[in-house]
Formats: structure tokens, C-alpha cells, sequence
């Protein structure tokens, strides 16, 4: 605010809480708040018109990164000459190259002060940034730097900020050019406090507050001038989810395409040589590790190569080499490894030049090594490296000297001269050596995978082995996590507070990482079990032979056709495959609106029928939950059918909501379309429909003029116990019927069952194709799923081990008063928690707590409804009175707890 004279003053709110500096043990949640509020800020500020203000702004200070150059003569203040050899290190880079693309880039109004004393933690979380006496007017990226310089960990710098970084980004995304720069500003900014306390200090020797945070940036500056700013570029690209190296996509499009010469590596013609591949990965107890061992093999087999695989996860590197101290072991090839006799020529892939030949004579280390510079028809640059040599191989050669694809450049060495490897040839493609020279890694450590993956592509490209050479090393869950975050969408939901990996699934059982077994209560999508043995091998018998679309005869199609529509009633006979029940339904809307020449939708209160426009459209769990945009024009919401705490309760509630539901009807201000309903509304709590409701409804709806749609892609398929449909719980049969989840026990499967008289209107001229919908595959799997429903007595099993699981917790809600409701039919069930039975109000917070004690005790739980205080229950066909009481013990202890 302006206050006179001139004169301007800020006026800020007052933040309870703690300076970070005083906070202990800082984890890498609070550094992506930060990271989160530095951008919240930056957007806020974005919108300020600082046009006024620009002249103050602009003028000269030591902490605006643009005016760096201004600083360059101050580092002579500077006594300690190794660390104002480092300084000036910093400054030259920067003020050489990167400065003029930092000024390129779009400039706001910055914060450009979030160090350790400016930001504020109240319980734990980030709740404030405090102190905007340093804002600039500049590119935004210079304050996130800012913020980073003071979370700099020595051990590994680029590594220590990846989730402010990445923070950063979720909120405003960083762009290419922002990301290129940043790191060489995380280190001007330690530079520049340095000097900036040097300067002050020789103005003010006295002034204890000026050398504040100069151990810890001095401790930094040698790990800041050590490390390679390209790969400091690359890894942060890589933590925000672009591809770590910018050309590296371009390098691999090249060699896929190409029409220059790309000549065998060894033994050519390559594609005649016959090849076996070792295991070398961790898991393998046996490993041919000597040179004898894998030569014996190579007999055996008749063979003349042994292929080491690229990705793989290694338990062979012993060697100190493979650890910089404090960090984490390499232990993933980079590389193809080509085994063959001591002596055996090594010939160039491709035209180049040399970059680099030495002979690393560490133990375990490459040996002799060329590596030569290639580029593609762009000029774009890259390397190949050849490893594991003879001495002999580095006679004669020179940087710089030509090279022809095909050429012989040298011979495998013994396992003497390649200080403990056996003889092969070690091949990589390397983007860019990053400064390392020929101590460029060959393995890399299995956190950093997704960087190294780019940093150094699959050697396949170029080797072009048809049974492939990637085994897909795979990433800590630590890392999964992190690339989940920028590579998938985050809209994305998990399950529970602690976030699990999960890697296989056996029978009603899921198994972590670690080995963790969780009984699944959660997965209705595999209805006959994970894994089902008749399903995966129904799968796998059908993929050998064919897989394509409907275009032609088949009779796995129409077989599963016939099948399914047998398991409904008349006229419902005529069936469309899809491949997701959110496709079904869109599907079961095109049907409707064509049968009937209308747009009008019912449908009920909470319901969700699937995540495609059409159908968000339809479900109110969705327009009326967060980020939706409300109900549409078109559509009509009638309200639960719920007796057991809906508006009408108790008996003859059916009848009342079927009432309400025509009176919902005549607001429609247009031809109604159809009317689409659950016969249990899974997401509004696994709500059964009021007795007597759905058969009025259906009524009312077809006097109107619409059809009935019963979505049965949660409920369906023996499921229900007493019937194989839920619908037929209710004594109706509907028009079109949309089934997905279990159709496929875990495969993308789905199916719109209808009558002729709709399909027949359907057939308009406008081809109806779906390219994966009703395949062969899929068809087998279909069928399969429905044999073994029948062979397993799935449905009984059902009705009778649902029986059992609804009395067992009723029994408990006789003593323990959070239970308020047990409802379902078979194996689809909900409990409602209440914290007090007479007022119904939710127990959400009992069921969190319950799902997080389960998880902790090895057994998956889930909960929906519109206070999210229903346990959904809908757990794989298979389950039995076993699995029921580990769930009864667990739900016991847990609501005693």
C-alpha cells in the first residue's frame, strides 16, 4: 500500500508456526509442500501488474540472479582460494551461457527469498512463507531455485530436491527451458550468498547475522562444482516427468529408421550366430560367472554368443567401483554384454568418429575402452561404447580418427587383462557422457533407472537381436511412487494412507513387494480369483492361435454370445462386446437414444454408472461430487431408494420413493429417454432398492415412453447369490442390460445385452465397430469365466459364504454399537458405521481407521457412500468361510480397538 511521499509498504498476515531452520528432520513430504507453496505463490503473484513498481524492482541487488554479472568482481573478496576457485566456477558457467537463457525466459513478479528462515511449519505441514523484501521482477524458475539452494543435500544435491521440484510442478508446470536452467540457478544462488557474505562482511566485520548459512553453503560447493550440471539437467527433467535426455527419443526414432549402414558388432552375419542369454540377475542363485562356466554352457547348447541383457538388476558388481560413498550401489547394465572366445573381432556399428579409447584398470572396472561420436541426419550427437578389450585394440587409435560402420576396431580381451570380467564385449549407446570420460558408468543405481534408461538407450536398437534384450529391471517402490506422480495423471486415486506395490495375486490373495499376503475383500473385478488358472490358460491357448476383431467369423464370439444371453431372460438375446463397463453404458446410451429419438435420463441419487463424458453426465456420485459441474439440463435425479436411513424408511418405503421418482419425471422438461439404475447403488453405499420400488419405476418409465437400462457391471454375474442378475432380485426385466467388471475375472471385458426389437433400431446406416470388443481372446476369457461360475458353484458359493459373512457381523453388532447396517445379497455387501445408532450420524472416521487397521493386519478393505462410512464388501467368488472369519476377527479387534 502506498503511504506517501512515494513511499510503499507491505502489510502481512501473521503465521503461527515454526521457521523450518528450527524444524528436525525434515522428510521429503514437507519439501513437496514447499515446493507446492513456492508455486502458489509465484501464481498469485503472477497476476500482480507491477508495471509501477518496475523501476524499484529492476534496480541493482546483490540477491537478483539476472544481475549476476554485476557480482563477478566481488569473488576477489574472497581469501580461501579453493573455495573462490569454486565460486568463480559457478559464476563463469553461468554468466557465459546460461544467464542469456534465464533473461529468454517469461518474467512476473517473484518471492525470490524462500530460504530456511522464511518458511513457516505449523504441526508438521508447510503453512506459510513469510519476508517479501527480496521481490524481483524476473523468471519465476529463479525463486524456485531459491528455494531449493537451501535444501541442498552434499551427498547428492540434484537428488535432495527432487520433491520440491516436483512439487513445483504439480501445482504450475515447468516448462524445458525453465528446467535448463535451473540447477545452474540452484548453484548461483549458493555462489551468490558466499559472495554477497563477503562483501557485507568487509562492510560490516562485526555483523555475526551476515556469515548465517556460509558453513553449510561452503560444505556444498564442492559436491556443486564436482557433479555434471548436464546430468543435474537431465535428472530433473526426468523428476518432472519428461524424458531425462531431450534428444534421446530422436536418437532411438534415428536408429529404428535409418537407411544408413548399421554393421553386425560382432560375428557377422550376427542374425546366423546362435545365441542362449545369461541370467545375471539378483534372483539367480547359480550365476555363470566365470569365463569356464559360461564357455561349458556355450558347448552345451551349440551356441556362439551369450547375450547379457540390458536392464538387468546385477548381483555381480562387488567392486568398490560401484559405490560412491554414501549412496546407493549401481547395480543395472546399461549395456549388452556379447560373450564369445578371448580374440574374437569387434567391428563398428556405425560411421564416427573416435571420442575417447583409456584402459580402466580398476578392479572389475571396463578394461581397455573405445567409445565412439556418432550423429544422426539432424546432427544430433551421440556415442557408442566398447568395453572389455585387448590392450592391442588401443594401438594406433587417435581422438578424432574416422571410423567406418563395419570396420574392425578391436578384439575381446582376457579375463586378466578385464580385470575379473570374463571375455565378452560390454556395447552401450550412450546420449552424453556427462563430463565422466572414460569413467562413464555401465550399470547405474536401480533408483535413478528412468534417467539411465534415457541417458543410455536399449543397445537393441542397433544389435537388433529378435528375442529382444530389455528385461525391464524393476524400479524400488520408492521410485515407482515418484514416476507415478508426474508420469500418470494424479487424478489418479490409491488406496490406503501407505501406499503399497503390489505383484501378484493367487486365488482370494494379493502379495506386495515385501512378500506381504492381503486377503482381497476389495476386488470384485476378479471375480473367479487373481490368476485364475482356467482363465490364464483359456488367455494364453487363444494367443497362440489368433487374435483380431469381429470383421470376420469366428466362433469364440458367437459361442460367448449365445452363452451369456442364455444366462438372461426373453427378449433381452441380442449382445454387443466392448471393453470397459463405463464403455458399456455409453454404449447402452447410444441404444437408447436411437430407439427412442429422445435425451431425457432418470436416474438416482448418488449413482455412478462410469467415467466416459456421456456417463459422467448421468451420474450425480460425479456432477455433484467435487469438480463437478452439476446436473445437466437433460437429466433427473430421483432419490435413493434407501429404507434404512433414506427419506422413506421401513416398510412400504418402496412404494413412496417409486412415487417420488414419477413426481421427479414430470419436472423433465423433454422425451424421456431411459431410466438407468444399479439394483444395488454400490457408490451410495451399497444401497439395496426399497422392495417394491424398481418394479414401479420400470412402470412409470415405460408409460413415458423410456427404457429400462440395468447396469450390472459392479452386482452382476452370480454375484447376488439368489440370482444370477441383480435385477432379477426385483422381479423386472429391463430393456438393455450392461454388464463389465467380472466379465473378463481381471480381463478388459464387457457387454450391452438387449432386445432385437433395440438393436434392430440401431442398425441406421452408421457402421457400429469396436476393434477390441467381442475378439477372440477375449472371447475365450468370457467363456471361460462363465464355465467355471457354473463348474464352481460360484453362485451358491455366493449366497451361502455372504450368508455367513452378514450374520457373523451382525452377531458383532449386538456389542459393538458402530455397526448400524448390514445389507447386501450375496457377495455384495456394505456395513455402515455410525457413531450413534439412534441419530444414523456417520462413523466416517471409524471406518478410515478400521480399513488402515485391516491393511496393517493382511486384509484389503474399501468404503464408499456419500459419507464415506460403508465398507464395500465384494471380494473375489471364491472366498469361504475361512477368509470370513480372519474378516470377522479383524472387523472385531479393529471397532474394539
Amino acid at each position: 500500500m502506498e503511504i506517501g511521499d512515494g513511499k510503499f509498504a507491505r502489510m502481512l498476515n501473521w503465521i503461527d508456526g515454526d521457521l523450518w531452520s528450527q524444524v528436525q528432520d525434515i522428510n521429503e513430504s514437507q519439501k513437496g509442500q514447499l515446493g507446492r507453496l513456492i508455486a502458489t505463490v509465484d501464481s498469485k503473484l503472477a497476476t500482480v501488474d507491477c508495471t509501477i513498481f518496475r523501476t524499484t524492482l529492476d534496480q541493482p541487488f546483490g540477491w537478483n540472479a539476472l544481475q549476476a554479472s554485476e557480482l563477478v568482481a566481488d569473488i576477489a573478496l574472497i581469501k580461501d582460494a579453493e573455495l573462490r576457485d569454486q565460486v568463480s566456477i559457478i559464476f563463469d558457467r553461468i554468466t557465459n551461457a546460461t544467464l542469456a537463457k534465464v533473461l529468454a525466459l517469461p518474467h512476473q513478479l517473484i518471492h525470490n527469498d524462500a530460504n530456511d528462515n522464511n518458511v513457516v511449519v505449523s504441526n508438521g505441514a508447510v503453512s506459510g512463507l513469510i519476508d517479501f523484501g527480496d521481490l524481483i521482477y524476473a523468471p519465476r524458475v529463479c525463486g524456485l531455485a531459491v528455494g531449493c539452494a537451501y535444501q541442498l543435500d552434499a551427498n547428492d544435491p540434484v537428488a535432495s530436491i527432487y520433491s520440491i521440484v516436483r512439487g513445483y510442478h504439480e501445482v504450475s508446470a515447468l516448462s524445458a527451458d525453465e528446467l535448463e536452467v535451473l540447477f545452474d540457478l540452484i548453484c548461483l544462488r549458493v555462489a551468490t550468498s558466499v559472495v554477497m557474505a563477503h562483501k557485507q562482511l568487509a562492510a560490516d566485520p562485526g555483523n555475526e547475522y551476515l556469515s548465517i548459512s556460509q558453513d553449510f553453503f561452503r560444505s556444498l560447493l564442492p559436491a556443486l562444482t564436482s557433479v555434471s550440471d548436464r546430468l543435474s539437467h537431465y535428472r530433473l527433467r526426468n523428476a518432472c516427468g519428461y524424458e531425462a535426455h531431450p534428444d534421446s527419443r530422436h536418437v532411438r526414432q534415428w536408429l529404428a529408421t535409418t537407411d544408413a549402414k548399421i554393421s553386425d558388432v560382432v560375428m557377422p552375419p550376427f542374425a546366423d550366430a546362435k545365441k542362449i542369454w545369461l541370467d545375471w540377475s539378483g534372483e539367480n542363485k547359480n550365476i555363470a560367472r566365470s569365463w569356464e562356466a559360461i564357455e561349458a554352457e556355450m558347448k552345451s547348447t551349440g551356441a556362439d554368443v551369450a547375450i547379457g541383457h540390458y536392464c538387468e538388476d546385477r548381483n555381480v558388481y562387488e567392486s568398490d567401483f560401484f559405490v560412491d560413498e554414501g549412496k546407493e550401489s549401481r547395480t543395472v547394465h546399461l549395456a549388452v554384454d556379447l560373450f564369445a572366445p578371448a580374440g574374437t573381432p569387434v567391428y563398428a556399428a556405425l560411421d564416427g568418429k573416435v571420442f575417447l579409447f583409456h584402459d580402466n584398470t580398476a578392479h572389475l572396472d571396463n578394461g581397455p575402452m573405445i567409445v565412439l561420436e556418432h550423429q544422426t541426419d539432424q546432427g544430433v550427437k551421440f556415442h557408442t561404447l566398447y568395453a572389455h578389450l585387448s590392450r592391442a585394440s588401443l594401438d594406433g587409435l587417435s581422438v578424432g580418427k574416422e571410423i567406418k560402420a563395419g570396420q574392425q576396431i578391436a578384439t575381446m580381451g582376457t579375463e586378466e587383462v578385464n580385470v575379473g570380467w570374463p571375455p565378452h564385449t560390454h556395447f552401450q549407446i550412450i546420449m552424453d557422457l556427462c563430463d565422466m570420460a572414460h569413467d562413464i558408468w555401465g550399470v547405474a543405481a536401480v533408483s535413478e533407472l528412468p534417467v539411465w534408461r534415457s541417458m543410455c538407450p536399449n543397445p537393441n536398437l542397433i544389435l537388433r537381436i529378435p528375442e529382444g534384450t530389455d528385461v525391464h529391471a524393476h524400479m524400488k517402490t520408492e521410485t515407482l511412487a515418484q514416476e507415478r506422480e508426474v508420469v500418470l495423471s494424479r487424478a489418479l486415486s490409491l488406496n490406503f494412507q501407505k501406499h503399497l506395490e503390489i505383484v501378484s495375486g493367487k486365488g482370494a490373495y494379493l502379495y506386495d513387494r515385501a512378500g506381504g499376503k492381503y486377503l482381497d475383500l476389495v476386488n470384485n473385478v476378479a471375480h473367479l480369483g487373481h490368476s485364475h488358472p482356467r482363465v490364464v490358460a483359456a488367455a494364453h491357448k487363444q494367443m497362440l492361435t489368433l487374435n483380431t476383431n469381429t470383421r470376420y467369423y469366428n466362433q469364440n464370439a458367437i459361442e460367448y454370445a449365445r452363452a451369456l444371453a442364455g444366462t438372461l431372460p426373453d427378449p433381452l438375446s441380442v449382445v454387443f462386446f466392448v471393453n470397459s463397463g463405463s464403455e458399456a453404458n455409453d454404449l447402452a446410451l447410444r441404444l437408447a437414444r436411437t430407439h427412442t429419438k429422445a435425451k431425457g435420463m432418470m436416474v438416482l441419487e448418488h449413482a455412478y454408472h462410469g467415467h466416459v463424458t456421456s456417463i459422467v453426465d448421468i451420474s450425480p456420485y460425479k456432477f455433484n461430487g467435487p469438480g463437478g459441474e452439476g446436473c445437466p439440463d437433460h437429466v433427473r435425479v430421483a432419490p435413493i431408494p434407501d429404507a434404512y436411513k433414506g427419506i422413506h424408511r421401513g416398510e412400504g418405503s418402496g412404494e413412496k420413493y417409486a412415487a417420488d421418482f414419477a413426481k421427479t419425471l414430470e419436472t423433465l422438461d423433454q422425451p424421456l429417454c431411459a431410466f438407468i439404475s444399479e439394483s444395488i447403488v454400490s457408490s451410495g453405499g451399497q444401497v439395496p432398492l426399497a422392495p417394491g420400488f424398481l418394479k414401479q419405476a420400470f412402470a412409470t418409465t415405460r408409460a413415458a415412453g423410456g427404457l429400462c437400462i440395468s447396469d450390472e457391471v459392479q452386482i452382476g454375474m452370480g454375484r447376488m447369490g439368489k440370482t444370477f442378475w441383480g435385477f432379477e432380485l426385483h422381479d423386472v426385466v429391463p430393456d438393455i442390460v450392461t454388464i463389465g467388471k467380472p466379465l473378463g475375472s481381471g480381463h478388459p471385458l464387457a457387454a450391452v445385452v438387449t432386445t432385437p426389437e433395440i438393436a434392430n433400431s440401431f442398425i441406421t446406416g452408421m457402421e457400429y465397430f469396436n476393434t477390441f470388443g467381442g475378439n477372440p481372446v477375449s472371447a475365450a476369457i468370457g467363456q471361460t469365466v462363465l464355465d467355471v461360475i457354473v463348474d464352481e458353484s460360484l453362485q451358491r458359493n455366493a449366497l451361502n459364504v455372504g450368508n455367513y459373512l452378514m450374520n457373523g457381523v451382525r452377531d458383532l453388532g449386538k456389542s459393538i454399537e458402530s455397526i448400524g447396517d448390514v445389507r447386501g445379497s450375496g457377495l455384495f455387501i456394505g456395513v455402515e458405521f455410525v457413531t450413534d445408532r439412534a441419530s444414523q450420524s456417520p462413523g466416517t472416521q471409524i471406518t478410515k481407521d478400521l480399513i488402515e487397521f485391516a491393511r496393517e493386519n493382511g486384509v484389503f478393505l474399501s468404503s464408499d457412500g456419500p459419507a464415506d462410512n460403508v465398507l464395500k464388501i465384494k471380494p473375489p467368488m471364491i472366498i469361504g468361510k475361512a477368509e470370513v472369519d480372519i474378516f470377522l476377527d479383524i472387523l472385531a479387534r479393529g471397532l474394539r480397538a
